[in-house]
């Protein structure tokens, strides 16, 4: 039996002025991860990542604490099918907000309280109009739809759990690509799927099982490295 971990990047800039840069607390649990995978001398057969520099950047995180520690991480292999689904672009559209330069949804000055007004915000909007986009009422030209998306993430662990290895593998990617592939895995609808990505937590592990024949769901949204819960966020 081969395993895989799934891992959500650590946290993204949500405030700063691009949403896709790891902000300083994702710096620090990137590295949370890479020291818990070193000092238990996790070894992988092959790394992925996806596109974006979240998933990246994490990645880099992780393999330097290996290179620190003496330790052999393979060269990330860049998927495209690992990139996240585009509900950012499908929210900012639904809201009038098209012409925003930055891609993040909030000003990065916004104080404390405004800040988790925005938060409560967000996780308002991304519930209706992700369950609309899904639904196909809400509709953005040029973008891929959520039945691309989910297909894309299929294609993504089909590629991920191919046949020719049985060792341990990762990838770096988002919590929609984690949550449509466990989707699959699970066999549950639309709404499941966007309710499994709103609680999973940044640099969260899933691990997969698979051979040539099965692929099972082992764990979901697991934060062994993370033991402070006041160092686990979903935004």
């Amino acid at each position: 039996m081969g395993h895989l971990y799934l891992v959500r990047h650590a946290q993204a800039s949500f405030f700063g002025t691009s949403y896709d840069d790891l902000s300083t607390l994702g710096r620090e649990q990137a590295r949370a991860l890479g020291e818990h995978w070193a000092a238990h001398a996790v070894d992988f057969e092959a790394v992925y990542m996806g596109p974006r520099r979240r998933h990246q950047q994490t990645c880099e995180i992780v393999a330097g604490v290996y290179r620190e520690r003496g330790l052999p991480f393979p060269i990330a292999r860049e998927l495209p099918e690992l990139d996240e689904h585009q509900g950012i672009r499908v929210i900012k559209h639904h809201l009038g907000r098209d012409d925003a330069v930055s891609d993040a949804l909030h000003p990065a000055e916004a104080p404390g309280a405004d800040r988790e007004r925005a938060q409560r915000e967000f996780v308002r909007h991304y519930n209706e109009i992700m369950r609309a986009w899904a639904r196909g009422t809400v509709h953005v030209p040029g973008v891929e739809t959520w039945d691309e998306f989910r297909a894309r993430s299929l294609r993504a662990l089909d590629l991920l759990c191919a046949a020719d290895g049985s060792g341990r593998r990762v990838a770096f990617t988002s919590g929609g690509l984690v949550s449509s592939a466990a989707g699959w895995l699970l066999g549950v609808d639309t709404e499941r799927v966007i309710d499994l990505s709103v609680v999973l937590r940044n640099t969260a592990l899933t691990e997969i099982s698979w051979s040539a024949r099965r692929r099972s769901l082992v764990s979901f949204n697991s934060l062994p490295h993370l033991p402070d819960p006041r160092t686990a966020t979903s935004l």
